[in-house]
């Protein structure tokens, strides 16, 4: 009796120790109550310690006073916004940040931008990066005035691309990202949240992360998977600048056998993901070649997860897919200044007929080709997207999957989705490389037609990343200066629409129309 007593206590034991091993192996993250704040603050997986890469925080927090990233951003990838610590890359930092699930009075809140995720691993603390990251608009009416952000937007001041080359570039000096130094910095920013690392957390960042797991992680990783935003690399696509990138060059690269490493330049704005509810059953992504929502999320998600698919946090991302689906975009007439004209209704009345005529069939909820992949012949915008997403890639991708979830349906298409245009006064720049700054450029031809009337085009070079908002032309302002000749941005990217991949041709609907018809329409989009 007593031996079958022992028998079942070592089982129960062995047993209690297993869920503690797993419960830690996979870590523990940060959860929030308000779906809102799970979906600024709250993990898809990319945090794990097995993921793409995750970063202990101490250390990802120090990185910026460490390595100022006026030092740090390749010159190759465009200008610096001049903005301190992780702003350099457009991301946003609330005042104070959302307390996580289980908070006591007087704990602290280790803090961190919109986008951005922590997980405790083996009692370490790791950030990763979610889907806030990329989808946050942020708007401000001048440029002296506080950036609002919009939850679920296009991410138009986030430069992700010099984000990581950032990261490769600081964690990769081998003179400065050392132990002695590293661990300085560490120790003094811990002790200005009153917190103190405890001798194991010590150890670890010491002697496995600082010299082993980083450098060793980032070799691997620029090596094999971001060779395609390496600067020097014969592979390197253009520049993305703010609010654009290319995950298909990174899944063609991870998820594709052989790997291909052909250089097209598919580079798209970020998409917003307001309303998603609306959107069931339509054709995703710029280029349709998806139409399940599921499958849509989960090869986001696998982006900044990386190749151990069975790390993305199916459930944690499923929460966030459901607060997507019934958020909705914000107004223009609730973001207008006061000292803004307020919306002219006679002009939305005549504008909401041209848009009926026009533009309904395309993108109003009740338009019968809405939702569906327009062929390219008709569209007549730049083709390097379609060319991007190969038929191998395709086929990588469709045998992707865990227990969980899997991924059967991504088919390349042959032109791009006619999407609905709810909050499109936000979206800019359009199109899908994000290459006409504003609606009423958009209303413009490229090219000024043979024999025929003379008018404004659309720009040839702009300047994308500012959040100063364009009240009269719906868009951010994208005006550059003129020095010497040549145009100039300043702080901001210039976007030069000669480059392959940045054509702003084609979509040239309603541009056929008077002046004061385009105004009418655009005024009427406002409202959408």
């Amino acid at each position: 009796m007593k031996r079958r007593i022992a028998w079942w206590f070592a089982i129960v034991a062995l047993l209690f120790l297993g869920w503690w091993f797993w419960r830690h192996w996979m870590g523990v993250p940060e959860d929030f109550a308000d779906p809102a704040a799970e979906f600024k603050y709250g993990s898809i997986g990319s945090d794990h310690v097995l993921a793409q890469a995750p970063i202990p925080y101490w250390i990802w927090k120090v990185l910026p006073e460490m390595f100022p990233p006026a030092e740090y951003i390749p010159k190759e990838s465009g200008p610096w916004n001049g903005k301190p610590g992780f702003g350099a890359f457009g991301l946003m930092s609330e005042p104070s940040m959302d307390r996580p699930r289980g908070y006591a009075e007087g704990q602290v809140v280790y803090e961190r931008p919109i986008g951005f995720s922590k997980r405790t691993v083996f009692g370490v603390e790791f950030v990763g990066v979610n889907c806030a990251f990329c989808h946050l608009t942020t708007i401000r009416n001048t440029p002296e005035d506080k950036p609002q952000f919009v939850l679920g937007g296009t991410g138009n001041a986030l430069n992700i691309e010099q984000y990581f080359l950032y990261m490769f570039a600081a964690m990769g000096d081998k003179k400065r990202f050392n132990a002695d130094d590293v661990m300085a910095a560490v120790t003094q920013e811990v002790r200005k949240s009153n917190k103190e690392l405890s001798l194991y957390e010590r150890f670890v960042y010491r002697y496995i992360a600082i010299p082993l797991i980083i450098p060793a992680m980032l070799e691997d990783r620029q090596k094999k998977y971001f060779d395609f935003i390496t600067v020097g690399n014969t592979n390197r696509l253009a520049n993305f600048g703010p609010g654009r990138v290319d995950t298909w060059a990174l899944y063609k690269r991870m998820y594709v056998e052989p790997t291909q490493h052909q250089k097209t330049n598919g580079i798209v704005d970020f998409p917003s993901i307001w309303n998603q509810r609306a959107r069931g059953g339509m054709q995703m992504h710029w280029d349709g070649n998806i139409d399940v929502a599921e499958q849509r999320n989960i090869i986001s998600a696998l982006s900044v997860i990386g190749k151990r698919i069975d790390y993305l946090d199916f459930k944690r991302l499923t929460r966030v897919a459901d607060f997507a689906n019934g958020l909705l975009p914000p107004r223009y007439v609730d973001r207008l200044p006061a000292d803004k004209p307020p919306v002219q209704q006679s002009m939305v009345e005549a504008g909401r007929d041209l848009f009926r005529e026009h533009c309904a069939a395309c993108h109003a909820a009740d338009g019968d080709r809405v939702g569906r992949v327009e062929p390219i012949e008709d569209l007549g915008t730049d083709t390097e997207r379609l060319k991007d997403f190969t038929p191998e890639l395709a086929d990588g991708l469709n045998k992707l999957g865990t227990s969980e979830w899997k991924l059967r349906d991504f088919k390349p298409q042959h032109g791009y989705v006619n999407n609905l245009l709810d909050g499109v006064w936000l979206r800019g720049p359009y199109l899908h490389n994000g290459s006409v700054p504003t609606l009423r450029d958009l209303m413009n031809k490229a090219e000024a037609p043979a024999g025929g009337p003379k008018g404004p085009l659309r720009p040839k070079v702009f300047c994308r990343g500012n959040d100063v908002y364009d009240w009269k032309n719906v868009g951010f302002v994208s005006t550059p200066l003129a020095d010497k000749g040549d145009a100039v941005c300043g702080l901001f990217f210039i976007y030069d629409t000669s480059i392959p991949g940045n054509s702003n041709a084609g979509h040239l609907y309603g541009t056929d129309l008077s002046d004061d018809e385009k105004d009418e329409l655009v005024e009427y989009m406002k409202t959408l």
